[in-house]
């Protein structure tokens, strides 16, 4: 993490992403009954903290696309939340941001930038958030674990070349059986 000064003071920034997964590690749109059953207000809760700290959100554009569907037109605390924050959409190929407000097209060499200034917070573990682990600018994985197994779908980390560690920093369990792990890389 580096150092941003805020009005004098100076605050730690950072890259977080957070992601639901099946207990065998299946991301890929996994089935609502899947995760709809597992979801609980503690959780809710705290999936709005997270947006509330961060910054600004960075996503990749087929997320973006997706979340801008569901999202634009939601009321409540975290569609508030995340149709007023400022949005960085990581793309070669976007002609346009209009889709969803306060958005700006950013390409993958500007994240280390926008890293060093703002607190960014990325949804789901895909490539984006494989590149940015693999080169050393994900700070936090925050990931929601639902007690089922999918069987088949994309894995958390799909061969990743090389032995990922991780360090659990923080976790907490819900009553509906679902596990939120806090884990940052361990470059050691």
């Amino acid at each position: 993490m580096s150092c941003a000064a805020a009005g004098g003071l100076t605050r730690m920034t950072s890259i977080t992403a957070q992601t639901h997964a099946t207990l065998d590690g299946v991301i890929d749109a996994p089935p609502a009954d899947a995760l709809l059953p597992y979801m609980s207000d503690a959780g809710r809760q705290g999936a709005l903290d997270l947006a509330l700290a961060a910054d600004a959100l960075l996503l990749p554009r087929e997320t973006w696309q997706g979340l801008a569907r569901a999202w634009r037109d939601q009321t409540g605390p975290m569609a508030e939340r995340l149709n007023a924050m400022p949005k960085y959409v990581v793309s070669a190929t976007l002609g346009s941001a209009d889709e969803w407000d306060h958005t700006t097209i950013v390409g993958y060499d500007d994240i280390a930038g926008l890293r060093e200034r703002e607190q960014l917070l990325t949804y789901g573990c895909g490539r984006l958030a494989r590149d940015l682990l693999a080169d050393g600018l994900l700070d936090v994985l925050v990931l929601s674990i639902t007690p089922v197994v999918a069987g088949a779908g994309r894995r958390l980390f799909d061969d990743p070349g090389h032995l990922v560690r991780l360090r659990l920093t923080d976790s907490t369990t819900f009553e509906t059986g679902a596990v939120r792990l806090f884990l940052e890389p361990d470059h050691a």
